[in-house]
């Protein structure tokens, strides 16, 4: 997501700054499929076919490209979801973790065929449960098992074309997590942040979600609890919304946990300094002239960073003894660009912490708490393996590596020259000598692009990217 007049809203395919590889290789002759890679809806026009990741509404049809790839891929398997319902939990987390791993096996024969289909040279392509599964299950057991199935997945490519080269690639690493940190209330204890307003509002569309949360903090599960959760479903859908917020906030008086990722809040933009948007950990200034209400004047900005980073280097988890966040960094430390102006003004960096980050603004009045919706974070260090004929063989050696650095190694391996405004490298120690003797790298310039928009959605698509979102714990 990305800050507009100081509010968030879900990025698209529009609103991505510079021309993905793909368009450079199909201007060189190279076909590509792209199948379940984030951000890449609502579709673009490439030679090949492109079946979109997240984030995707959950009743659009011209999710595809060509557009008939949907209508294939239906008359073979069945309806296509982009993601597996996080509804599913309500069953089980085993219910959820085998959904999964049925789900992979079938996107990954739809993407086997579809390269057949359109004689693709290359195939971009995302396994997204050892991400899911790893949020969302208490168990290493759920995480093993996606784990063994998609290197199961991933030997099907390798049986099918035993010649070809081969980049894994995962865009961060995971870890598991013992408490939370309410970075929101944080921000509203030490007079950053000033919170107005209260609501407690569940949308129809999220009724069955937030009861069966409601539900399970009870205990309650079975054949029974779907019975009266069905049924209290079809009541709360046809009450006028004042009584049924007056339902939710009885609900929430009983159990607070099972309802507080509702409560929205509203920042009083005259008073509060500094506000997060993102699980991740980004944080903004209200500054002047930025359209969020401009608290901080420019002539404070760089003493209210300095302030906010030694605060936040002060934090320490009651449960380990260790901070919190290990390193803050300002925006210009590790972005450069034209697009720097839109990066968080402060980097806060919680992954070396056993601790997951909420921004929502607690009822209760401690900043850690134990219990927790998500079990596993992420980490910055994931894992790159790279196979085939065209890569060198490196034994006993510690290399390091970007993610930034795929997409210029990827059009080197195809002969086509790297666009100077690419911001990774060749890999070229990774690459076998031969093959660097015979392909030295070229550059080329820039293709121009279209300029960006934030127009992808509507008004109710927002709001439904949005919650997928926060189900995720991305918000």
């Amino acid at each position: 997501v990305r800050r507009a007049g100081g509010g968030t809203q879900p990025a698209s395919a529009l609103a991505r700054h510079g021309v993905p590889f793909w368009h450079y290789l199909n201007q060189a002759g190279v076909r590509v499929g792209v199948f379940n890679i984030p951000v890449t809806y609502p579709p673009q026009p490439i030679e090949g076919f492109l079946v979109p990741g997240i984030t995707v509404p959950k009743d659009a049809r011209n999710v595809t490209y060509p557009a008939e790839v949907l209508d294939w891929i239906e008359r073979q398997y069945g309806p296509y979801q982009v993601d597996v319902p996080r509804s599913l939990l309500d069953e089980g987390v085993e219910s959820y973790t085998l959904a999964w791993l049925k789900y992979e096996e079938m996107q990954t024969a739809a993407a086997m065929a579809l390269m057949d289909e359109y004689e693709v040279d290359l195939l971009a392509f995302n396994y997204a449960s050892l991400d899911r599964v790893n949020h969302f299950s208490p168990r290493q057991e759920h995480l093993e098992a996606v784990l063994t199935n998609v290197d199961a997945q991933i030997g099907r490519f390798v049986e099918r074309h035993p010649d070809a080269n081969f980049i894994l690639m995962s865009d961060h690493g995971s870890r598991r997590i013992k408490s939370a940190f309410l970075l929101g209330k944080w921000l509203a204890q030490r007079g950053y942040a000033v919170y107005g307003e209260k609501s407690l509002d569940v949308p129809i569309c999220e009724i069955n979600f937030a009861l069966a949360r409601y539900f399970r903090a009870r205990g309650m599960s079975g054949i029974g609890e779907r019975v009266v959760r069905y049924l209290l479903r079809g009541l709360l859908t046809v009450t006028p919304p004042l009584l049924r917020q007056t339902v939710w906030r009885a609900m929430y008086r009983t159990v607070p946990e099972a309802l507080d990722y509702r409560f929205t809040e509203r920042l009083d933009w005259a008073h509060t300094r500094v506000f997060a948007t993102s699980n991740s950990g980004p944080l903004f200034i209200n500054l002047e002239g930025q359209g969020s209400g401009g608290a901080v004047r420019i002539g404070g900005y760089e003493a209210l960073r300095d302030v906010l980073i030694r605060d936040l280097l002060t934090i320490r988890d009651p449960v380990t003894g260790g901070q919190v966040f290990s390193h803050v960094y300002r925006r210009e430390e590790l972005y450069d660009g034209p697009a720097v102006a839109q990066a968080p003004d402060i980097i806060a960096d919680h992954y070396d912490s056993a601790c997951d980050l909420i921004v929502d603004n607690d009822p209760g009045s401690f900043c850690f708490v134990n219990r927790l919706n998500r079990f596993g974070d992420h980490v910055r260090d994931g894992i790159f393996v790279l196979s085939g004929p065209d890569f060198a063989q490196i034994d006993g050696q510690a290399f390091r590596a970007s993610i930034m650095d795929l997409p210029a190694t990827l059009l080197h391996l195809y002969g086509v020259p790297i666009p100077e405004d690419f911001d990774g490298r060749v890999l070229s120690g990774f690459l076998a000598a031969e093959f660097m003797a015979q392909h030295p790298i070229r550059t080329r310039a820039v293709v121009a692009e279209e300029s960006p928009t934030t127009d992808a959605y509507s008004e109710a698509e927002q709001e439904q990217m949005m919650e997928h979102l926060r189900e995720l714990g991305y918000l």
